[in-house]
């Protein structure tokens, strides 16, 4: 199997570096950074970071990269999509606005479909995957989403696949706000959950909101859910610089 330097040289080489107008999440980044150049500096560096990561994932478990067929749910405009497309078997993106998928296909060359906001969907397009990879739902969802949206994810996985999720620590927010979650002592909450999200009135905000879940939580959640075990968790810093990241295997 190739080394992490070899995907990585492929990867850089292949990238589309093309921002929708409409991405939120470079919208984001633009209104706390003071210049378009540094907002688009962050949003290609964190989308790569985030590839390398799932890369390098791939090849601690004895995955060659170019063998995976990959879902990356909730893909957005593609921040990360568009680094992996030049180096693994095929990716399939999906999300709920036609407008995303119409961008990933036009100038970002994958193939996708838009989803449901109702997890009862089947996921998957019929297809089943090596990897799905969730980034920024699971961060927003209120505890009654979970279960759902994690057996329908674990449905749509090949029998040794891997679902790779984010998740919103109290270090996150305690980073972020400590006056409002004050001192670890008395973090003894497993899930909080509360209606805010940046879509500005795109996305309902009762059922896309904002939460931090503790370990415990996401732990007791994915064994209630058929057919995945928790093998990893990744805490701030080590996949992603901001959110946790948990690994589950389908069995």
């Amino acid at each position: 199997m190739k080394n992490l330097e070899h995907y990585l040289q492929q990867m850089n080489a292949g990238v589309v570096t093309t921002i929708s107008d409409k991405d939120e999440m470079f919208a984001f980044a633009r209104s706390a950074l003071p210049s378009d150049a540094e907002a688009t500096a962050y949003y290609l560096d964190t989308g790569r970071e985030l590839a390398t990561s799932l890369l390098n994932l791939l090849i601690e478990s004895g995955v060659a990269p170019d063998s995976v067929d990959l879902l990356d749910f909730a893909a957005g405009y593609g921040r990360v999509t568009r680094w992996l497309v030049s180096v693994l078997r095929s990716v399939t993106t999906v999300d709920l606005e036609p407008d995303m998928i119409d961008f990933h296909r036009r100038v970002l060359g994958v193939d996708g479909y838009c989803s449901s906001a109702d997890p009862a969907v089947a996921i998957g397009g019929g297809k089943s995957y090596d990897l799905i990879f969730v980034f920024s739902l699971f961060t927003h969802l209120p505890d009654s989403k979970w279960l759902p949206w994690l057996a329908a994810l674990a449905a749509a996985l090949r029998t040794g696949g891997l679902l790779v999720f984010s998740a919103s620590s109290y270090e996150l927010f305690s980073l972020l706000n400590p006056a409002e979650y004050g001192d670890p002592g008395s973090w003894n909450r497993e899930f909080v959950f509360w209606m805010d999200n940046e879509t500005r009135g795109r996305l309902d905000e009762s059922e896309y909101g904002c939460n931090i879940s503790a370990e415990s939580y996401v732990r007791r959640r994915v064994s209630e859910t058929e057919g995945i075990v928790l093998v990893r968790r990744f805490r701030m810093g080590e996949f992603d610089r901001y959110h946790d990241i948990y690994v589950a295997r389908a069995i």
